[in-house]
């Protein structure tokens, strides 16, 4: 039977990797320095051990994969800190899993990444990253030190990039202030009647976050893999307008405000960052 690691499995991704490795029948050794989810309140049972701890000072642990799905995705300002500080969250981490997979040798790891690396445009593989912002240049940064460690030092690594994705389980927390925008869509027609609609042009990929799981099992399987970065997605793409229309309809047909100012916009989403709420189903 197989054993994988998933660091940051107390995310919002990192949950939903651990309930679709469970449910494909691995042992999950799920570590994060602490378990609030209440997603560990349904994913019980003998394959999963539950590991508090700092990805930066991983104890050693039986294990043939690991998946880093550990990040802050906070801004600088929205923590406190300064830029360098926000980048070293997320790029110390990254080395020190690094160096723990290669010295425990393991037989793959998989590093996930974001479309945040083409801020909000759409993408492929093929397309160059053009990060901007702390989150965006680290998940940059380990896009290129996968590729580097994989074809230059032969290491069975990859990134995986994943895109909008929504489903059970999120909730804001101090590594990830903000919703996403379709799970701050829903919340806003639920709690307060109507939708705000920033950047409604702008289209994600969204992707139902146990799918993202499966794709990572598939992944793991996967005899030989040709590439050092897989972009994990659905097919379609949905304007935020749309998704918003969407929303709407099943929601009661709910008006919207829709903002076309981009410094609107943004005073919008900061503001959204300072509503404590959880989306759980």
């Amino acid at each position: 039977m197989k054993r994988v690691i998933v660091t940051g499995a107390n995310g919002f991704v990192g949950c939903n990797i651990v309930g679709a490795l469970l449910n494909a029948g691995y042992v999950v050794s799920a570590v994060d320095l602490d378990f609030d989810n209440p997603a560990y309140g349904h994913l019980l049972g003998d394959n999963l051990r539950q590991i508090t701890a700092d990805c930066v000072k991983l104890p050693p642990l039986n294990a043939h994969a690991l998946i880093h799905a550990a990040a802050v995705t906070a801004t600088p300002e929205a923590r406190g800190e300064s830029p360098e500080d926000n980048l070293r969250a997320n790029i110390e981490p990254l080395l020190a899993v690094s160096e723990y997979v290669e010295r425990q040798g393991f037989q793959r790891a998989i590093f996930i990444s974001s479309t945040a690396v083409f801020r909000g445009a759409e993408c492929n593989e093929a397309s160059p990253p053009r990060p901007l912002g702390a989150y965006s240049v680290a998940k940059a940064v380990v896009e290129h030190t996968v590729a580097t460690l994989r074809t230059v030092y032969g290491r069975d690594v990859l990134a995986a990039r994943l895109s909008g994705i929504y489903g059970p389980y999120e909730y804001a927390r101090s590594t990830r202030p903000r919703l996403s925008a379709l799970a701050t869509m829903l919340r806003e027609a639920l709690t307060q009647g109507e939708i705000t609609v920033a950047q409604p042009d702008e289209r994600r990929r969204w992707t139902y976050a146990p799918d993202i799981g499966r794709a990572l099992i598939a992944l793991l399987e996967a005899d030989t893999l040709r590439h050092s970065l897989y972009q994990v997605e659905s097919g379609d793409s949905l304007s935020n307008l749309a998704l918003a229309r969407a929303i709407s309809r099943v929601c009661g047909d709910v008006p919207l405000r829709v903002i076309d100012d981009e410094a609107e916009a943004q005073s919008a989403m900061e503001t959204e960052d300072l509503r404590p709420g959880r989306l759980q189903q």
